[in-house]
């Protein structure tokens, strides 16, 4: 059994593949997000830093806005794409109809969070309570909407449940 990383570690993690995914050198990636070499060695190590300096690397790696905290609460980053984020679905893909998976759900919710996090200027611990919170309503909420399925219940417009 793998012991899940700590999300600074998770994070500087995140960042060494991506910095690989884009063959950057640091002293690139330091110039693109204006810090410093000893700051983002730091990061690199599993170290906090500011909101601030969080967004700027988000911009230096090519990650949308709130990427960082995402990463921090367990989610995954959200590349951009030419000129802002590419929210159109994959070519050969439908948009998703509603009711959505519990990994849909869990996705959608992650990047939310990764907006809130940031907005509220939460710590990484902060962050990750957050998360598991909303993972266990998620979770409880989705098995409950499941278990009425089962019993009779018909999908209605927009996801709506009616009773048959």
């Amino acid at each position: 059994m793998t012991a899940t990383p700590n999300p600074l570690d998770r994070l500087a993690q995140y960042i060494e593949r991506r910095i690989t995914e884009l063959a950057l050198e640091y002293a690139e990636v330091c110039r693109r997000a204006e810090i410093s070499d000893e700051t983002l060695m730091k990061i690199r190590k599993g170290a906090s830093a500011r909101g601030s300096t969080y967004r700027k690397l988000e911009r230096a790696l090519e990650w949308q806005q709130g990427s960082i905290a995402s990463i921090l609460a367990g989610g995954e980053p959200v590349s951009l794409g030419v000129g802002g984020a590419d929210l159109s679905p994959p070519e050969g893909e439908e948009l998703q109809t509603f009711p959505p998976t519990l990994e849909q759900e869990l996705e959608l919710a992650a990047r939310l969070m990764a907006a809130q996090v940031r907005e509220l200027g939460l710590s990484p611990s902060e962050a990750a309570e957050a998360w598991r919170r909303a993972q266990e309503r998620i979770v409880s909420t989705h098995e409950a909407g499941s278990s009425q399925s089962r019993e009779g219940d018909v999908e209605g417009p927009r996801g709506r449940r009616n009773a048959g």
